[in-house]
């Protein structure tokens, strides 16, 4: 059984959910850490969704502030997507990162 850690996605969230990542077909992901940045000089909020599921939502970000959640542990099967948004467009970078595994 192959076990690859990787980088799920980084970027901008736009104002509209958007896919940042599917796990492959045969495959089943861990998503094991976030980090979210806003890197503006007003609050906005983030959305994040697993399998279609909004996991975070609508969270506030402080101007200039920084979140990292180390161990996140979600499963996310074949097919499934992880996907984001913020209330700000250019406003939230974010940075995903976990494990694929054969099925």
């Amino acid at each position: 059984m192959e076990d690859v850690s990787k980088r799920f996605g980084k970027g901008t969230f736009g104002t509209a959910s958007t896919t940042i990542y599917t796990v492959p077909e045969g495959k089943t992901a861990f998503l094991k850490a976030l980090t979210v940045c806003n890197k503006t000089t007003a609050d906005a909020t983030f959305t994040i969704l697993l399998a279609g599921t909004e996991i975070i939502y609508q969270h506030t970000l402080k101007a200039k502030d920084t979140l990292t959640i180390p161990f996140l542990d979600q499963i996310i099967e074949s097919g499934e997507a992880v996907a984001g948004l913020a209330s700000a467009a250019s406003a939230i970078n974010y940075y995903i990162s976990g494990r694929e595994v054969d099925i």
